[in-house]
């Protein structure tokens, strides 16, 4: 999950930040997610769909979908804005099949995403009120550029609302006993089709997903929260016991949550807008400078 890509483990209401993809495992947010490729390629696994990014490449996930990213050249950089744009349903459709028109709106984008990192970088004054001016800004173009696909199959349609509701109990309910069997029951299905649907569609089976998503969480509370006792940071993420937690952790992440607490001591957990470690940030700055505009910078 996040932890192999050294992500910021942080819970915030937008966040920009640039990294260098290594390999991100199936996951969603309760956010959408806008990713470009400034330097080097990148392999981006959607639902079902595998999509190649190279340099320059942007793309869009629409909230609750599952995704999982992966580095196809050691040497890349990719910056990501994750955001709730609320009444926006945006289409994961590689570059090659955007309209003309949708083409035309790439450096406003781009402009727009380059602006939004700076602020969080740098924060000058009033680097709020300009973040809230560039996401309302991005948040229109998306509406009025980008609009949903809603010519969608009756089945496919069925299927996706069936996923996004799956995806939905485990985000409200990962802190509960929640179990496949209860979710069919729930839906009036029967757990053997559910348990096929699942895994067919997310690449995982529900209990390895679930495990995963609780694990996530927890991060925060790791990292954070450096006096909670890891017994309560267990029973808080749905684990039943300590020890499943633990287990649990150190398939996963090759550790146990103590040993993971102590070797976040020495390591600098990034701020909002900054990056995953081992970014160049003279390189980013070169990449995304000709897409600012230099009077809004403050320098």
């Amino acid at each position: 999950m996040y932890l192999l890509n050294r992500a910021e483990i942080l819970e915030e209401e937008s966040r920009i930040f640039a990294h260098c993809v290594t390999q991100c495992d199936l996951h969603h947010h309760d956010a959408h997610e806008c990713l470009w490729v400034v330097k080097g390629r990148i392999r981006v696994q959607v639902m079902d769909e595998i999509l190649l990014l190279q340099e320059g490449d942007v793309l869009f996930i629409n909230k609750a979908l599952p995704h999982a990213t992966q580095s196809t050249e050691e040497d890349n950089l990719v910056l990501c804005l994750q955001y709730n744009f609320v009444g926006v349903a945006l289409d994961t459709s590689p570059m090659k099949s955007w309209s003309l028109v949708q083409k035309n709106m790439l450096p406003e984008i781009k402009r727009l995403m380059a602006h939004l990192w700076w602020e969080q970088h740098y924060k000058a004054d009033h680097w709020q009120q300009a973040q809230a001016s560039f996401l309302a800004q991005l948040g229109l173009l998306f509406v009025r550029y980008f609009p949903s696909i809603n010519a969608m199959k009756t089945d496919s349609l069925e299927s996706t609302l069936l996923m996004n509701d799956l995806l939905r109990q485990i985000t409200l309910r990962y802190q509960e006993h929640i179990s496949l069997s209860l979710l069919a029951e729930e839906r009036g299905l029967s757990e053997a089709y559910l348990s096929r649907y699942f895994k067919a569609k997310v690449g995982e089976t529900f209990l390895r997903y679930l495990t995963l998503y609780r694990l996530e969480k927890s991060l925060s509370d790791l990292a954070q929260k450096p006096k909670k006792a890891i017994s309560d940071i267990a029973l808080d993420h749905g684990f039943p016991s300590v020890k499943a937690f633990n287990t649990a952790f150190r398939r996963e992440y090759d550790c146990t949550p103590t040993e993971f607490r102590l070797k976040r001591e020495p390591v600098n957990l990034v701020s909002i807008g900054q990056a995953y470690a081992g970014v160049d940030f003279v390189l980013l700055k070169q990449r995304i400078m000709p897409w600012l505009d230099r009077q809004f910078l403050y320098l």
